[in-house]
């Protein structure tokens, strides 16, 4: 391992440094002989390893040892300041130029044992099946492109219109009427000729169309990740939500309610799902909610799709960035269980709403890990 300085700011007077990687966090270290200071400028190009380093230090500061120089590097790993110069290059010339600002963009949670290519190539080896190409979809399937995920489904039951073009970036006025899955399909592979793409023209109609999907591709067993950005009918979240949570395959929602954009996820077996909040809304509706199930309904408010380009282009932003979360692991994800709400009305700003896990759901009970769980206690 060759211990190397990621690149950060560093200012230096009265016996401390005041170090900034990221912009937002300023660190104070005591450094009143300079050896601290010494050690960064050493470690800026990762050519020595522990031992090196010592006696390179050593040169101006007699007392150094190798376990000091150990120490120093170990707390300066756990700041985040550190990477491995002698960590195997995964990718190509070709991906390490075409993916440059990713790697330089996951320098931020990378360390001496994880490399900044190792996310780059979870993605590289993803799945993800897309559930709509519309306004959301496409935006969302763009940005998977953008990221490198290596293999994508598209479903989507719709063919293009003028009406699309607000909001859907992916087509143009000379493939109206053509099917939205099949262009947006021949959009991604000229993006990246290396992505492999496949495409279905089909309706979700219950849960066993969604079961297929998981179980039909080509591309892999089993995704690694469902996107869903589709509204209609009215029963497909807990469509979606049953499949996915029996199969074990993690999934995001997202879309927009008027003016507000909205998106929740579900890992089976590990967070609530779709299924607890529907448990969770009927036992609220027999308290304070109750007039809203009770009540007749005289008027019902059209369903349009008020979608504009900047609302898809930021909400698809936000489910691919919580989409690469859950592909990489380099932090958790934000949304299960839990709405996350932007206000498109207003200032843009996100707040979150939770619901509990039901410990009764019948459907996570099929989570491949509780009936695992289950199955040892039997």
């Amino acid at each position: 391992m060759l211990p190397r300085l990621k690149s950060l700011n560093c200012l230096a007077g009265d016996g401390e440094l005041i170090v900034s990687l990221d912009p937002r966090v300023r660190t104070r270290v005591a450094d009143p002989d300079g050896q601290v200071l010494a050690l960064l400028t050493l470690l800026r190009d990762g050519t020595r390893d522990v031992p090196a380093l010592a006696a390179a230090l050593r040169e101006r500061h007699p007392a150094v040892t190798p376990a000091d120089v150990a120490a120093a590097v170990a707390q300066l790993d756990r700041l985040g300041w550190l990477e491995d110069a002698a960590a195997p290059q995964t990718s190509d010339a070709h991906d390490r130029e075409r993916y440059f600002s990713n790697l330089a963009f996951f320098d931020a949670f990378t360390t001496l044992s994880v490399p900044r290519e190792r996310p780059q190539s979870l993605l590289r080896d993803a799945h993800v099946l897309v559930l709509g190409a519309g306004g959301l979809g496409s935006s969302v399937l763009m940005n998977l492109a953008g990221l490198g995920v290596g293999a994508v489904t598209v479903v989507d039951q719709d063919r293009v219109e003028l009406r699309n073009f607000a909001r859907q970036f992916t087509y143009t006025e000379a493939e109206v009427g053509q099917p939205k899955a099949e262009r947006v399909a021949a959009w991604l592979r000229a993006f990246d000729p290396t992505l492999r793409v496949e495409a279905f023209r089909r309706r979700v109609e219950s849960p066993d169309d969604v079961t297929a999907l998981l179980r039909g591709s080509a591309l892999s067993d089993l995704p690694s990740l469902v996107v869903s950005a589709i509204d209609e009918p009215d029963e497909v979240d807990r469509w979606v939500n049953e499949a996915c949570v029996a199969a074990g395959v993690p999934f995001i929602r997202g879309g927009l309610a008027y003016t507000q954009g909205l998106y929740w996820s579900v890992d089976p077996g590990r967070s609530a799902c779709r299924e607890c909040l529907e448990r969770h809304r009927a036992r609220l509706a027999e308290g304070v909610d109750r007039e809203v199930v009770e009540r007749p309904r005289v008027l019902e408010q059209d369903r349009a799709n008020r979608a504009i380009g900047p609302v898809t282009s930021v909400l698809g932003g936000l489910v691919s960035f919580e989409a690469m979360r859950f592909l990489t692991g380099l932090t958790a994800p934000v949304s299960l269980g839990r709405y996350q709400l932007v206000d498109f009305a207003g200032d843009g700003r996100t707040t979150s709403d939770a619901w509990p896990a039901d410990p009764d759901c019948p459907v996570c009970a099929t989570a491949p890990a509780r009936a695992a769980a289950r199955a040892a206690v039997a």
